[in-house]
């Protein structure tokens, strides 16, 4: 039976089916001769069953596949080729049905090999012959039967099966409703919980967790779970249908609204089962809704809050919304929300106004259409006086989504008051202008000009007509007309202040320079209204700010000559001192007898000392001109400070003074600043306070401050720092303490200008050009701090540098024993190279022979560039291996030099000799084809290293 219901199902839609049913009690027949048909189709149609004859296997295989109740065939017939055609149609019947076969035996004992290939073929019964009518009748009869019984069952598995696909179908439709609504179905019992895939979603269960009560009830915000589960016990208390709306904690999306609903599934006897029931996510609409009262709130606050004539007449026809404004106007008609529109309309305006009025509102109300009112004019009811008013109506929709009329209305005997008083303020201002020695003007928002006053047409010659709109152009320079209108455009479409300066016409034709100034005007609503001005002659200041511009031009031109002649003179005074300082260390190699070397180390101090005089005036000199630039890097300033200490230790033990330094606190790693500017003031300052004191000490010390710790408020500082400042920030302190002679209060203040000692005195005792501290100040200034004194006369003095630096934020403790040395140099160099000097002195190029022979070179000299040049690029056997040459001298100079041996493919590197130290002076010679450079007077350690470090590179 299984068999057969899966086959029928199938089927189902088969379109053989009503075929089928319309023969399933048709009797097929293949009859042994074709008198034996008829006496067949005889017999059974006398009996009332359906037949019909064929007269071959393939009609007879044919006909069955149309349809029959049972098919009826001769032995005779049933070749191996008439069995195998007859399976076939067998086997394209439907699998439901199974035809019953009936073979007419011939007659004796059949051939088992014949009767084993009969049986082969299924639901196959055996008739043997000659027939007995009535078993063979009852054989028929029973097998038909058996086959309608077949159709019975089919019918009723199809029913069956399409009423199943049909809950099926409405199961799905519902499952799919769940689920398009986000609905999660639940069902629980005292003793079994169950949560489908979609409830464990909704609350952001995971697979752990398992089906609970408890569990159910601890995803609840805290605020809802007591209500919720007294609400729960109660339904369950009283079988009823429960329904509950809710907070939840959900654990990837927050807090969500969701509602519950359950009902009680009973028995029979009406004792509850289960509860089965569904959730959904409400949080839209629970959003929703509090938007809608948040909107209805605001919607209110906004009417009633509002100081204009505002008002809503609701559906009802009644005062719904009354804003301050309007309060404040129907004072007598209090109160005013709720009452009938009508009654407020009559009990503050005439009878006749306030009909039309209603009529109007009505009108409005139920035809949507809005209504602009004429200027009113009426004496009110309630206060017998006449008010003006202009007011208009349109419909709107309420918050209840019902239809209402908002009316504004203005108080018009208020705005002509304020128009009076605006014409009278119009005619003080056209007053003022007219007395103003300004030429005062005004445009509207296309920029065309409506006012001048009488001073423009006085100045100009101009006729009011000849002004208005964009004629006050005409006024103007013809060279200047474009450039200013270009000006005044860009300023305006900006909404910015306008400035220009042109020459503007006077009345007799001569053209005069004026300044004209303009602000943007806006109207009450913030909208762009035009611009006011005034134009003023400023023709006596511009011929002395063009006296000024060529006083500048001359300056700069003065202080260019003084640059030049800065680094001319640093040239010729550095080149003989390097002589004199170089060839005094030679005159030491040779020297025996100790006074001969003192006095060859009295020319060695005495040059330095000069030397050192002259550097305090080309820096002081660079320092105002403008030519010293910074070169920041990045330096430990323990390092740094242990230098100092290890290059004033030797002059402070002369004077058996103890040198200190001391720190206030850790201090940062690393700086970044400009490291030889930083020990340049220190060594100054240090230096001086070792040569003003005798007995006592001489102490640094050292504080940190970080960003925290600055005072913004500095007026020293300047505030283009203070925008480039970051959280790296700090500020150093450096305290230079001495016990020395100190100075005068009266001293201190001159003490920082160029040239200015305390007193002749101690010019006279100690030394010095009185420039030091100068050059300090201002490097300090350049390092973003100051210098400054205070000190006690006979008892010593403190200066202190402030600098400002980048820190690299990292904190450590100082440590004195570290090697800041930017370059460390190796003093025992032996050079195994041809080195070219050019020098037009003849003591340089001997000195500087002397220090590369003496390290193991060979030199070969010239005295210019054009030398150089013929000895580098002239002989085909050079083997000059590299270049020193100075970069001032006659015929062809170092510059000049360097572009042409680099323009002509020599790669040799070359080192600059130059009197000049400043950074710019380094690039340029790097610009024009220099390796390296090095500066007069020459120093030869420094020099031996520098051509060692560029032969090996």
């Amino acid at each position: 039976m299984d068999s057969l219901r899966k086959a029928v199902l199938a089927d189902e839609w088969s379109e053989t089916v009503s075929e089928q049913d319309s023969h399933n009690q048709r009797v097929v027949a293949f009859a042994p001769t074709p008198q034996d048909a008829r006496l067949c189709a005889k017999i059974l149609t006398e009996n009332k069953i359906s037949v019909h004859c064929c007269e071959t296997i393939e009609s007879f295989a044919d006909t069955i596949l149309q349809g029959a109740g049972i098919a009826l065939i001769a032995q005779e017939h049933l070749t191996d080729a008439a069995i195998a055609r007859l399976k076939v149609a067998l086997d394209q019947q439907p699998k439901w049905s199974e035809v019953p076969i009936l073979v007419l035996l011939q007659p004796g004992d059949p051939d088992s090999k014949l009767l084993k290939r009969v049986l082969s073929i299924e639901h196959v019964t055996l008739i043997n012959r000659p027939l007995r009518i009535a078993v063979f009748l009852n054989t028929v009869q029973a097998k038909l039967r058996d086959r309608l019984r077949q159709f019975e069952v089919r019918d009723l598995l199809l029913e069956k099966d399409r009423t199943e696909t049909q809950l099926r179908r409405e199961a799905r439709r519902l499952d799919m409703a769940i689920q398009a609504g986000g609905m999660a179905p639940w069902e629980w019992s005292k003793t079994h919980v169950y949560w489908s895939g979609a409830f464990r979603r909704l609350h952001g269960f995971g697979k752990d967790v398992s089906p609970s009560e408890s569990a159910m009830f601890a995803s609840i915000v805290e605020e809802d779970r007591e209500e919720i589960a007294q609400q729960w016990s109660s339904a369950i208390e009283q079988n009823v249908s429960f329904r509950s709306e809710f907070r939840i904690n959900h654990p990837k999306h927050g807090k969500r609204w969701l509602v519950a609903v359950g009902e009680p599934i009973k028995s029979k006897s009406g004792k509850t089962l289960r509860y089965t029931g569904l959730q959904w996510d409400i949080t839209e609409r629970k959003t929703a809704e509090m938007e809608l009262r948040q909107s209805h709130e605001t919607f209110r606050r906004l009417i009633n809050d509002n100081p204009q004539g505002l008002y809503v007449v609701d559906a009802d026809f009644r005062m719904r919304y009354v804003s301050a404004g309007a309060r404040t106007v129907f004072a007598n008609a209090e109160p005013l929300i709720g009452r009938p529109f009508g009654e407020v309309m009559r009990t503050i305006w005439p009878n006749e106004f306030a009909e039309e009025a209603i009529r109007v509102f009505r009108r409005t109300l139920e035809t949507g259409e809005p209504y602009v009112a004429p200027p009113l004019v009426e004496r009110r009811v309630d206060t017998n006086e006449t008010e003006a008013y202009d007011w208009s109506i349109e419909r709107i929709v309420l918050p209840d989504n019902r239809h209402g009329v908002v009316c504004h209305f203005y108080n018009n005997t208020q705005r002509q008051q304020s128009v009076d008083s605006l014409r009278e303020s119009e005619r003080y201002f056209r007053e003022i202008a007219d007395a103003s020695p300004a030429m005062l003007w005004v445009t509207d928002k296309n920029h065309m000009c409506t006012f001048l006053s009488k001073n423009w047409y006085k100045t100009t010659g101009q006729t009011q007509t000849e002004g208005m709109g964009l004629g006050w152009t005409n006024a103007t320079h013809p060279d200047d007309r474009e450039r200013a209108g270009q000006e005044f455009l860009t300023a305006a479409e900006a909404r910015q202040p306008v400035l220009l300066e042109y020459r503007l016409r006077m009345a007799d034709g001569n053209y005069r320079w004026a300044v004209d100034v303009g602000q943007p005007r806006f109207d009450s609503e913030g909208a762009f209204a035009g611009y006011t001005g005034y134009v003023i002659d400023v023709d006596d200041r511009k011929a002395f700010e063009q006296s000024l511009e060529q006083a500048k031009v001359t300056a700069e031109n003065a202080n260019r000559s003084r640059g030049e002649f800065l680094a001319n003179m640093s040239h010729e005074i550095r080149t003989p001192m390097a002589a004199i300082l170089g060839h005094a260390d030679i005159l030491k190699d040779h020297l025996k007898d100790p006074d001969n070397i003192q006095v060859v180390e009295t020319i060695r101090r005495n040059g330095n000392f000069l030397l050192n005089i002259i550097n305090d005036i080309l820096d002081l000199s660079k320092i105002d001109s403008g030519k010293m630039q910074l070169e920041t890097e990045r330096v430990r300033p323990d390092g740094l400070l242990a230098e100092v200490r290890s290059l004033m230790d030797v002059r402070a033990s002369e004077k058996h003074l103890p040198l200190k330094i001391e720190f206030d606190g850790p201090i940062p790693d690393l700086i970044e600043t400009d490291a030889v500017r930083l020990r340049q003031i220190l060594l100054n300052l240090v230096g001086n306070a070792i040569k003003f004191t005798d007995s006592g000490e001489v102490k640094i010390l050292v504080s940190y401050e970080g960003p925290e710790g600055r005072d913004d408020d500095d007026a020293s500082r300047d505030s283009t720092k203070l925008e480039r400042e970051d959280a790296n920030h700090c500020r150093l302190v450096f305290q230079i303490v001495d016990t020395g002679i100190g100075i005068k209060p009266e001293d201190q203040a001159s003490l920082f200008e160029p040239f200015v000692q305390a007193d002749s005195t101690s010019t006279r005792s100690f030394g010095g050009t009185g420039l030091g501290l100068a050059i300090c100040r201002r490097l300090a200034h350049a390092l973003g701090g100051d210098v400054s004194v205070e000190s006690t006369y006979g008892r010593g003095s403190t200066f202190t540098l402030v600098i400002e630096a980048v820190s690299s934020g990292r904190l450590v403790e100082p440590n004195l024993l570290i090697d800041a040395s930017a370059e460390n140099v190796e003093e025992d160099i032996q050079l195994s190279a041809n080195i070219l000097v050019v020098d037009d002195r003849r003591d340089i190029r001997y000195l500087a022979q002397h220090f590369i022979e003496k390290a193991g070179g060979n030199v070969v000299t010239a005295t210019n560039g054009k030398e150089a040049i013929d000895i580098i690029c002239g002989e085909a056997d050079s083997n000059v291996d590299l270049i020193v040459m100075d970069m001032q001298m006659p015929v062809m100079d170092g510059y000049e030099a360097a572009t042409e041996l680099r323009r002509r493919g020599c790669e040799l590197p070359i080192v600059a000799l130059t009197a000049n130290a400043m950074k710019s002076d380094r690039d340029e010679c790097l610009a024009a084809g220099c390796t390296d450079y090095t500066t007069k007077p020459l120093d030869s350690q420094k020099l031996i290293a520098m051509i060692d470090r560029l032969l090996k590179s």
